[in-house]
């Protein structure tokens, strides 16, 4: 993808790479057939909301032209004055948004993220790797008798319990795994908790439909 051939200064171009990372997503989205409408100014809590079917997504664009993605919010609170301010980054949490979409600022791809996923690998920093089943995966913001019920796509899946999601997955036709599940592309990133492993499987059969 080309980029910056005009020269814009190293600031000004991170901004408007991150604007063009935003409206890459809403343009694909839209594409896909669904509505998205755009944050009206910089700092709202998060970046667009897609609808599908009466449903509301709260969605929160990364774009990164690495190999990983900062899934983080907050930052070094004052750092353009001082740089020993306090730093409250911290991991985006099923609070900030219902889906994060990672874009790859040199292909374009956009990796469709549940919350869930964050949650159970409790990271700040993801591989393309580790996001590749969630590649271009736009179905996944859709809900039906086929799919996820729209609260549980929406909400996710950790207000329920394990006998609920056993259930669920009985009724997705997922496999349920009875030892460890190695997150592939995170390196020591084991599931071993039976809740953990069925929301994992689940959201990973989504993806795969």
């Amino acid at each position: 993808m080309i980029k910056n051939i005009t020269g814009v200064d190293g600031g000004s171009f991170r901004s408007l790479n991150g604007a063009a990372d935003e409206n890459i997503f809403i343009g694909k989205a839209c594409k896909a057939g669904f509505y998205c409408f755009f944050k009206a100014w910089r700092d709202m809590p998060y970046d667009a909301v897609l609808e599908y079917d009466g449903i509301l997504y709260r969605v929160e664009v990364k774009g990164s032209s690495g190999n990983s993605f900062a899934l983080t919010r907050g930052g070094r609170a004052g750092q353009q004055i001082n740089r020993e301010a306090e730093n409250r980054e911290r991991r985006i949490e099923r609070s900030d948004c219902d889906f994060v979409v990672c874009v790859d600022s040199n292909e374009g791809d956009c990796y469709i993220v549940p919350v869930d996923f964050i949650d159970l690998c409790d990271r700040k920093s993801y591989s393309l790797s580790m996001l590749e089943m969630y590649k271009e995966k736009w179905k996944l913001f859709m809900h039906g008798e086929e799919r996820l019920s729209a609260k549980e796509t929406r909400d996710g899946l950790f207000g329920m319990t394990v006998e609920e999601l056993r259930s669920l997955a009985l009724r997705k036709g997922v496999t349920i795994e009875t030892g460890e599940i190695r997150v592939a592309g995170a390196r020591g990133l084991v599931l071993s908790d039976e809740k953990d492993k069925l929301i994992y499987k689940i959201w990973e059969k989504m993806a795969d439909e």
